[in-house]
């Protein structure tokens, strides 16, 4: 499961996202659409634990992922080709996708 809670994002006087929550169950199939410039990259950054978020939370499977140096050490620095940041972050979002999926899964159900 995804959980963003109060997410916010600025670069100074810049707001990037702003107090975004939502929640993504595992197994549904969701997506994120928005113009140019509405924070979607920025977002995803702060899920994977690319960038910390300027307040809020943003857990998967109930771990933020800004301490997880595994993830954050094996991308390419902000700056560098932008495509390649956004495949990465693609993948590595079904990738997460598909590990609460299986995850859902497997606990029992009572």
């Amino acid at each position: 499961m995804i959980e963003v809670q109060n997410l916010t994002k600025r670069y100074g006087a810049t707001t990037a996202v702003d107090d975004l929550s939502f929640t993504v169950e595992p197994g549904i199939v969701t997506g994120f659409l928005g113009p140019n410039g509405a924070g979607k990259s920025t977002t995803m950054r702060m899920i994977l634990g690319l960038d910390e978020p300027t307040s809020g939370t943003a857990r998967v499977n109930g771990r933020t992922l800004i301490d997880t140096p595994s993830i954050t050490t094996q991308l390419p620095a902000t700056g560098s080709d932008t495509n390649m940041q956004l495949a990465l972050i693609a993948g590595l979002m079904l990738l997460l996708g598909v590990a609460a999926t299986a995850a859902a899964r497997r606990r029992p159900t009572s």
